[in-house]
């Protein structure tokens, strides 16, 4: 399962994950409390100390890189930070395009070298 956002909320950590085959869940302290087809409009509603708490996936043209999600308490907007940080993938592609671009370099350099 992959993390897409972690929070804590009155000591709670709550956790949104998707998993391989489409789904969404809400895990609270790791247990299972909403689960819903991966979707953009997909909606999830859970209960903490007789709070409601309901969290969406905000439009990608609102969303700020680090929190993606929208909480709701009782029907009003709260502020949290995503503590989960974001993947390293294209940290990692860009590190391997200036290796190989580089590496070419340094290639067509000692050929030049070599065979002048």
């Amino acid at each position: 399962m992959a993390k897409l956002a972690t929070y804590y909320i009155e000591n709670h950590k709550i956790e949104v994950v998707k998993t391989v085959f489409g789904k969404e869940k809400v895990l609270l302290n790791g247990t299972k409390v909403s689960e819903k087809t991966a979707r953009v409009t997909s909606e999830h509603h859970f209960e903490i100390a007789g709070h409601r708490y309901k969290i969406s996936q905000r439009d990608s043209s609102q969303s700020e890189k680090m929190n993606a999600y929208e909480i709701l308490r009782n029907g009003s907007p709260i502020a949290l930070m995503n503590i989960e940080s974001q993947t390293s993938i294209k940290i990692f592609v860009l590190i391997v395009a200036i290796g190989l671009g580089l590496g070419f370099m340094v290639g067509v350099l000692v050929y030049n070298v070599v065979l002048t």
